[in-house]
């Protein structure tokens, strides 16, 4: 769950995203991807008010260990072009995070 300072900051967020994005208005805060969801409409906003709230929310969200930065991607010396599109094709970012794909 989610603390006090994250849900008023995703409300105002979601007030200033509603005139751009009506869909907004449908998201519930109940829903389990409803901050990743409001950071993404931020993110194709056109308003720096939005993205400046979005960027509060963010590293709120970081500081309360709700979303992680993903760390980059070591690339071991020696590798050619080759095994750089080789851990590429290993790693994905899915909701923010990165995930390591089976092989």
């Amino acid at each position: 769950m989610h603390d006090r300072k994250s849900l008023s900051l995703a409300a105002e967020l979601r007030r200033n995203l509603r005139a751009e994005f009506p869909a907004v208005a449908r998201l519930s805060v109940s829903d389990p991807d409803f901050m990743e969801a409001m950071l993404d409409y931020a993110a194709r906003s056109q308003s720096s008010m939005v993205q400046a709230a979005a960027l509060t929310l963010r590293s709120q969200l970081e500081g309360t260990g709700y979303l992680q930065t993903p760390s980059p991607a070591k690339a071991e010396p020696g590798e050619g072009a080759q095994g750089i599109n080789r851990t590429a094709h290993k790693r994905r970012i899915y909701r923010g995070r990165v995930i390591e794909d089976p092989e």
